[in-house]
């Protein structure tokens, strides 16, 4: 209901505003006036101007006038007021992506400083949980920073995982399940590997037929 009553109101101001609503207040005014100084010296009027020359012209006309061109402003008012709100969700829109973008290279940048420090004893995916990667909105947005750390020499956070244990529609949840969990310390050593062998029995996934880098992944997080 407050919506509506506010698209009302908008149409309102839209069809009161700009050089037509100018000119229909302007009419308005002017018939609005006339009128009152008819009420107020009805006799000069009466002796100039005959009684419906009187009533028409210099009161009905501009009021019908000033009214004719609000009511059709108010009639084509729907579209205008459509592109206006349209505008106001681009802008919102614009506004989104780049604060989610903004999102998406912190994490990145967070990420890739931690293993740049840390490289000898950190895996990319420690330093994404580190980076507060559950913090992202979608695994689009995971996906994305895992690409950026490929790109800068790293590689993939969910390599020896991924797809067989979590698949990628499961890393946003997983990044979560494996921060707030008790006993599962994502940050350093085995625990997520772990994790991840929990989360494809819990989910019902088949258990991968080639398990090498999956086993390649224990033996390098046991080797840091």
């Amino acid at each position: 209901m407050r919506s509506f009553i506010t698209y009302l109101s908008e149409r309102c101001k839209w069809a009161s505003k700009g050089t037509g609503g100018v000119c229909g207040w302007v009419s308005l005014i002017v018939g609005a006036t006339l009128a009152i100084l008819i009420s107020f010296s009805p006799k000069w009027f009466h002796d100039h101007i005959s009684d419906r020359m009187n009533a028409f012209v210099l009161g009905v006309v501009p009021l019908l006038a000033g009214a004719s061109v609000f009511l059709v402003r108010w009639f084509v008012s729907p579209y205008p007021i459509y592109m206006q709100f349209r505008r106001k969700l681009d802008e919102l829109t614009d506004t989104k992506k780049q604060e989610r973008a903004k999102a998406v290279h912190g994490c990145f940048e967070r990420s890739a400083a931690i293993l740049k420090q840390h490289h000898s004893v950190l895996l990319p995916f420690h330093a994404l949980s580190r980076a507060e990667g559950h913090r992202l909105e979608s695994d689009e947005e995971v996906a994305e920073v895992c690409d950026l750390l490929q790109e800068a020499g790293y590689d993939h956070p969910f390599e020896g995982i991924s797809p067989g244990y979590v698949p990628e529609k499961d890393w946003l949840p997983f990044l979560k399940y494996v921060k707030h969990a008790p006993n599962i310390n994502p940050e350093e050593g085995k625990d997520y590997i772990d994790a991840a062998n929990r989360w494809r029995d819990d989910h019902g996934y088949p258990l991968p037929p080639d398990d090498v880098d999956f086993a390649l992944l224990v033996e390098k997080t046991l080797l840091r």
